[in-house]
């Protein structure tokens, strides 16, 4: 897309950079109410609260809200600021959920009570990512403040679940949002543009057709014993995963991405289950494992590449010939799945995001890290989408998790001035 929209004029771009700077207390305002809100996710389903906080910032800025239970009783928010003109729409994604409360007591704070030191703002959510929401909000009220009318429509998706793969970001983009291109505000040190890696979840699943008792081992491991028998846990342990390491190294010496750091294509063992009783070879093995792909990738392919290798793997074993491993994708235990997302770096609206972290005061990045985000949902829905945030990922789920005050409002400069650069002023 080749945008003609018409510009303010550089002057009024620096005069609302300047406002941002005179203002920052209202910005960091912002975010503190937001860390406020408890929505820890698990156990989630805490997050009306918030929501109707942020449903009211939305209405105070003209925009049409949309409000629909993503999950019972667990709303997502939509907020519409309609533009004057045709121009393009743009919508910006922040999730309202926060990570598990884990090691509270080890926080030098309570996470909920946001403290300000050296720069940063300390409190749950401060990186991931209640920070980009409160920079959406007020970049908005600037620009209505400033009377500035956009051509093209600017959609606020404040959504639930990011933190366990819950439906709000897929929920919003059924429902008929995204527009022409879209910002998930996860965290990239409001410098780098992110490309992301795509997550599933499988289980491995060796089962015996017989339970042995603890005696019948000698006559399955023991020259001359005559049993063709297994331990399941041995056979999982010994023959499949070491099988799946080994495919994990292959891939981080072939498989790369321009924009996404080698080593991102990952296969984690993450729960392995079997037995019963001391007197029994376990006649039954789960493994659960996460893998994950590059945005170049094709999600079947990766999926056929894990089976086959499992299989192959297998096959080398006289026991488990007979009785080869099952697999499914996408278990009822662990459903958790996240779509990759890719980055068109000679695309309009990225280059004019380029332009304003450029104007804004930072070198703009492309790529930098592999990140997981719900910013593939939009993407593999044919929407274009990046990943540019405040903050640090190194700083998410982390204890004492803080955000650079000078992130957050590079961010709010660069997302402004991407707002009149895309969308267009109207008349």
């Amino acid at each position: 897309m080749t945008l003609t929209n018409k510009k303010i004029p550089l002057e009024k771009e620096s005069m609302l950079s300047d406002a941002i700077d005179s203002r920052k207390e209202e910005l960091f305002d912002l975010l503190a109410s937001l860390i406020r809100f408890r929505t820890p996710n698990p156990p989630g389903a805490n997050e009306i609260e918030a929501q109707d906080w942020v449903e009211q910032q939305l209405r105070e800025l003209d925009c049409e809200i949309d409000r629909w239970d993503a999950l019972p009783g667990r709303p997502n928010v939509v907020g519409k600021l309609k533009g004057k003109g045709n121009g393009p729409t743009v919508s910006l994604n922040s999730h309202i959920d926060v990570c598990e409360d884990k090691l509270l007591e080890a926080w030098s704070n309570d996470p909920y009570d946001p403290v300000i030191e050296d720069g940063s703002m300390y409190g749950r959510g401060s990186s991931d990512m209640k920070s980009a929401m409160a920079s959406y909000l007020f970049s908005l009220k600037l620009l209505k403040e400033q009377g500035i009318h956009l051509n093209g429509n600017v959609e606020v998706h404040s959504v639930i679940g990011e933190e366990a793969a819950e439906p709000g970001t897929r929920s919003t983009i059924e429902r008929g949002y995204g527009g022409d291109f879209s910002i998930v505000g996860e965290s990239s040190k409001a410098e780098n543009i992110v490309a992301t890696i795509g997550v599933m979840n499988a289980k491995i699943t060796i089962e015996s057709p017989e339970t042995l008792h603890l005696h019948a081992r000698k006559s399955i491991i023991n020259t001359g014993g005559g049993k063709n028998g297994g331990n399941c846990i041995e056979k999982m342990s010994q023959r499949i995963i070491p099988a799946l390491t080994d495919l994990e190294r292959q891939w981080a010496v072939f498989k790369t991405h321009d924009l996404i750091p080698p080593g991102a294509c990952n296969i984690n063992v993450f729960r392995i289950e079997g037995g019963s009783n001391s007197f029994i070879l376990p006649d039954r093995c789960d493994a659960y494992i996460t893998v994950t792909y590059l945005p170049n990738e094709k999600k079947a392919d990766v999926i056929r590449e894990v089976e086959e290798h499992i299989q192959r793997a297998a096959s080398v074993d006289a026991w488990l010939r007979k009785n080869p491993p099952k697999i499914e994708w996408g278990p009822a235990e662990f459903p958790i799945e996240f779509a990759p997302s890719d980055v068109d770096i000679d695309s309009e609206p990225v280059r004019i995001l380029r332009d304003s972290i450029e104007a804004s005061g930072r070198e703009p990045i492309l790529g930098g890290r592999g990140g997981i985000t719900d910013a593939g949902w939009y993407y593999t829905s044919g929407i274009p989408a990046v990943v540019y945030g405040p903050g640090d990922i190194n700083q998410a789920h982390a204890v004492d998790e803080s955000v650079s005050l000078d992130d957050l409002i590079t961010h709010c400069k660069a997302i402004t001035r991407f707002l009149i650069n895309y969308c267009g002023v109207a008349d």
